[in-house]
Parts: structure tokens; C-alpha cells; sequence
């Protein structure tokens, strides 16, 4: 599992080398890989309109959306089996389906 830095080291470290530090100088400075600088890099240039790709808060905000869809989704399925046990819709036994009453 990688690190996760603060949103303000990874913009300023994106500003910086859009200004044209060198990776490897900043990367020795913050202690950070080369690679991730890099990917950094990439992501400001995406987000900047400067490469193509997909911009880094446009996925967020999809993801945002499907997390709150699941979350609304599991809220209305319990709603429904609590609607469904008040009104007498399903009979619910003490200790679930694995116990007989037959004797």
C-alpha cells in the first residue's frame, strides 16, 4: 500500500514542476520517489488541459455519486423489510428457518 500525502504537498510539488523543476531535485527535497512525482506530474498536466486523460475530480465525483446510490439503495432495502415486518407481511421465527416446529 503507497503513501498518501496532503493535498498541499502534492500541489505544491505539481506547481513547481509545471514551473520546470526537475522531478529528481524536488523528489530528493521532499522525500518522495521520482515515480510518484511523476505520476503527479501527469495527472496536473491531464487536469490542466495541457495532455489528454481523464481529470482527477471528475472520477471523484462519479464515485461520490455510485457510493451515495449504494448507500440510498441499502437504506430503502431496509425500510422495505421493516414495512414488510409491520404489516404483518412476513412472519419472522425466533431462531430463523433452521428450527422445525412439526412434532
Amino acid at each position: 500500500m503507497g503513501f498518501s500525502y496532503p493535498m498541499q504537498v502534492r500541489e505544491d510539488a505539481c506547481r513547481r514542476m509545471l514551473n520546470g523543476e526537475l522531478v529528481e531535485v524536488l523528489a530528493a527535497e521532499l522525500d518522495v520517489a521520482a515515480a510518484t512525482l511523476y505520476r503527479c506530474k501527469h495527472q496536473a498536466l491531464v487536469d490542466a488541459g495541457r495532455k489528454a486523460g481523464i481529470k482527477s475530480y471528475e472520477p471523484d465525483e462519479l464515485a461520490r455519486a455510485r457510493r451515495r446510490i449504494g448507500e440510498l439503495e441499502a437504506e430503502l432495502e431496509a425500510v422495505k423489510a421493516a414495512s414488510a415486518l409491520f404489516n404483518g407481511e412476513e412472519v419472522i421465527h425466533p431462531k430463523g428457518s433452521a428450527r422445525s416446529f412439526e412434532v
